[in-house]
């Protein structure tokens, strides 16, 4: 993934952090390399406040990240990558795409073959 050119990643300021954060917990050169590398190939969205209205009458989750983090999507077209139930109806309503961790694996699995 971090190598394939031809997939993309989104993300913001919250996920940033996030990911670091996880690097600093695990303590471990190879976390750290991943991380880098993964937020090299990041590209950070300043999310509209519109985008997050929008999504926020979609989500009912106690977590404003998830919203923030649905607006980031739904800002740069991308699909969400989550196994998170709260994102069900955001996704059946077609607002944003949203896809299982093993969708995501199986469905990047096949497009690099």
């Amino acid at each position: 993934m971090i190598e394939d050119p031809s997939i993309s990643l989104v993300g913001n300021e919250l996920l940033t952090y996030e990911t670091l954060r996880y690097a600093e917990l695990l303590k471990s050169p190879i976390a750290a390399a991943l991380v880098a590398a993964l937020l090299n190939k990041t590209a950070i969205v300043s999310v509209s406040e519109n985008y997050r209205r929008v999504c926020t009458a979609y989500l009912k989750t106690p977590d404003p990240a998830d919203v923030l983090h649905a607006a980031t999507c739904l800002q740069a077209g991308a699909v969400l990558v989550t196994n998170d139930r709260h994102f069900r109806r955001i996704k059946n309503e077609g607002i944003i795409d949203v896809w299982t961790i093993a969708e995501a694996i199986r469905r990047l699995l096949r497009s690099s073959e």
